[in-house]
């Protein structure tokens, strides 16, 4: 009987940390965090240039942009809106003076 293998259960001992470990693990977790935070960011900042690049142009490449034909004429407009000004002024006048001669 001597020669029989026993089957032992096993446990692991866990050691147990100061507090002063937690606290040191713990900023070095949260160092960790902010390096990873800041290798996102760069990484997104990059895709987003790189993406706002191929649709945006702003600046020096504006002598580039084939313009289409412009929709609207700006001083046909304000002469037309100079027209109507004096139109309406005009009948404001005269609708002022057909008045006072009724009276």
């Amino acid at each position: 009987m001597e020669n029989e293998i026993k089957e032992a259960e096993v446990e692991e001992v866990k050691k147990e940390e100061s507090p002063e470990e937690k606290a040191k693990k713990s900023k070095r977790d949260f160092y960790v965090e902010m390096a990873l935070f800041l290798i996102l960011g760069v990484l997104i900042g990059i895709a987003v240039k790189n993406e706002a690049g191929k649709r945006i142009t702003i600046g020096y490449d504006d002598y580039r942009m084939k313009l289409g034909q412009q929709h609207y004429n700006i001083n046909k407009l304000q002469t037309d809106l100079i027209k109507k000004q004096s139109v309406s002024a005009e009948e404001q006048n005269s609708g002022e003076g057909a008045t006072c001669e009724q009276q």
